[in-house]
């Protein structure tokens, strides 16, 4: 019958819900009238396990958390240990951690804009992006050593100085980006297929933004001006001249958009953190693992990485050699949470394109 009502299980292991996520969507016909998000797939215990490190072993934990942004997670870390140490970051290390942050975040863009498009039956977009990211991945492994899971961010700066081999590297990928920007303009944002897909579909209003507790895209694409680079500066972003890009229409195409106009607007913004790299030093002192900070202190350190805020919520122990309590606040938590508001009254269809909008990432959310 046209109108049965029926369930159907969509993922855990489906392209789609970008991770071990299971929806049980209860449909009638192809009308979505029920979702119930299922999470913990992936759920490894991390802010239980990093109670028993010390200090400089956490490091890699974090970096696995959203690790499609590893060192933007990173930054979190070490900004949490410098205030408890009221530790003064050299202006170097400074500016060659905001830019590594908005290579980082273009990264992530490229994957969600690639692997969302893919969804909707765009190959070519998906190859064209991982070309591109490959790219800041051979950048990352120049400058770390490392292509993903770095552990190059410590507290004090970074482990190594940005090389200028490294810097002519960066100048070149953010110079022939313009091929993958007509790209997605053409087989995505101007495609009449894309913009039917997409246009209308998954709308979150102002109002339902502010009381679900989202952030990054999600949130600005539906007009609230709400950045942790310009509301709560780190690194070099108040000396940049950083302003937060929104748009209105709060629907999956004004998502998609958004992170191809902030794909751009990083690219701009590393130049400018190129052009006034200053000398000196890249961490505040010669590095040393053994870091104690004040015991029986509490902090909370946020970042905006490419889902949003990203923080940690950290309490010392007695000794001031390990945490006694980590939290992190995850921002594909409450993404996954908005899910059932978005998708319910949707067509079958529509899942997935609202689903690859949100840029939700189950590392992140299932900790």
């Amino acid at each position: 019958m046209i109108n049965e009502i029926y369930e159907l299980n969509y993922g855990p292991h489906h392209p789609s819900t970008h991770g071990v996520l299971r929806l049980i969507l209860t449909l009638s016909g192809e009308d979505v009238i029920g979702c119930e998000p299922v999470i913990g797939y992936l759920h490894r215990g991390v802010e239980k396990i990093i109670e028993k490190k010390k200090f400089i072993s956490i490091i890699p934990y974090v970096d696995r958390l959203d690790y499609l942004s590893s060192l933007i997670m990173e930054h979190s870390y070490a900004i949490a240990l410098e205030k408890l140490n009221h530790t003064e970051v050299p202006l170097r290390a400074r500016f060659i951690r905001t830019i590594l942050d908005e290579l980082t975040r273009i990264s992530s863009h490229l994957m969600s804009i690639g692997s969302m498009t893919y969804d909707l039956g765009c190959l070519s977009l998906f190859l064209y992006g991982i070309e591109e990211r490959e790219k800041i991945m051979d950048i990352f492994d120049e400058i770390t050593g490392a292509r993903m899971h770095q552990a190059y961010y410590v507290p004090g700066g970074v482990l190594r100085d940005l090389e200028q081999n490294a810097i002519e590297l960066i100048e070149k990928f953010i110079d022939g980006l313009d091929g993958y920007y007509e790209a997605v303009q053409k087989l995505a944002l101007e495609n009449r297929i894309f913009q039917k897909r997409t246009k209308g579909i998954g709308i979150i209003s102002e109002e339902l933004a502010l009381a679900s507790g989202i952030s990054g895209v999600n949130l600005r694409a539906s007009g609230i001006d709400y950045d942790i680079r310009n509301r709560q500066p780190y690194g070099v972003y108040d000396l940049l001249n950083f302003q937060a890009l929104t748009l209105l229409a709060g629907d999956s195409y004004s998502r998609i958009y958004l992170r191809f106009l902030e794909i751009q607007q990083s690219s701009e913004l590393i130049r400018r953190g190129l052009d006034g790299l200053p000398s000196g030093r890249y961490s505040a002192e010669e590095f040393n693992p053994i870091i104690r900070v004040p015991p029986k202190s509490t902090v909370y350190a946020p970042v905006e990485g490419p889902r949003g805020e990203f923080g940690i919520h950290m309490m010392t122990d007695g000794d001031g050699l390990r945490p006694h309590r980590m939290h992190f606040k995850a921002t594909s938590f409450g993404i996954v949470q908005l899910i059932p508001r978005l998708v319910i009254g949707a067509k079958l269809a529509d899942c997935t394109a609202i689903l690859g909008s949100l840029d939700f990432l189950l590392g992140d959310c299932d900790r």
